[in-house]
């Protein structure tokens, strides 16, 4: 009567969490090139180093820093917005603005530094970090950055978090599939966020230990031991045991 009870609470404490380690609600990553490949010109962000150089008036060459709000100062255009535009299209705007005060402005900009160029690996991994991309860095390669994944890691659900036109998407991305050459892992852009779940196998570890090992009794009299056998993420809790 009593492993009954605890069979009970046990499976209703695990459902939303066995739902949540499915990602069934989280969209596999399509195999489509606008979503595994980064942007064919390379896009701004803050932190990136710029050079503008107006050809016929040197005088007003500068060297800034995107600030954090995403936006530049230049003498004569004031702040001007960069982040999340290309180099071209700022020199386009920048051309615009000098027309004002300038004759025959001619503006050329060239990316010094590239300081936007990162993304975030968590989860169960064995060192989440902030990682650097280059324009070829997938999401295998990030996990592997971060240390690689733990024993209790969910590998057929990483989920990738990324900035949209239409704000914030998310994929669901197979890595033990993709590292097995049978799907195509997409190439990581910057403020990106991989986050490894932890298992379905795992979940059950932790609550059991958690709410049974160390709630029940244990002594001479009564010594209850659980043990989790070949568990099966699809046919619910599986099989749960315990010998008094």
């Amino acid at each position: 009567m009593r492993q009954d009870r605890v069979r009970r609470a046990l499976c209703a404490l695990m459902l939303p969490a066995a739902l949540a380690a499915g990602c069934s609600t989280i969209p596999k990553v399509p195999d489509d090139r606008a979503v595994l490949e980064p942007p064919d010109e390379y896009v701004l962000g803050p932190g990136d180093h710029l050079a503008v150089k107006l050809f016929y008036t040197a005088e007003l060459n500068e060297e800034v820093v995107v600030r954090p709000d995403g936006r530049i100062s230049l003498q004569l255009v004031g702040d001007v917005p960069v982040a999340g535009h290309t180099p071209s299209q700022v020199a386009e705007d920048l051309t615009t603005r000098y027309e004002q005060h300038l004759s025959k402005p001619d503006v050329t900009v060239i990316v010094r530094g590239f300081e936007s160029q990162k993304a975030y690996v968590g989860g169960e991994v064995k060192a989440p970090t902030m990682v650097r991309i280059d324009g070829r860095t997938t999401v295998a390669d990030a996990v592997f950055a971060a240390g690689g994944s733990l024993d209790t890691a969910e590998l057929s659900s990483v989920v990738l978090l990324r900035r949209g036109n239409e704000g914030r998407e998310a994929y669901r991305v197979d890595l033990s599939e993709a590292l097995e050459a049978q799907a195509p892992l997409p190439v990581l852009r910057p403020y990106d966020v991989v986050f490894v779940p932890k298992s379905f196998i795992a979940k059950v570890g932790m609550y059991v230990d958690l709410y049974i090992n160390r709630i029940l009794p244990r002594n001479a009299a009564f010594n209850v031991i659980y043990e989790i056998d070949k568990v099966d993420p699809t046919a619910g809790l599986g099989a749960i045991t315990g010998a008094p």
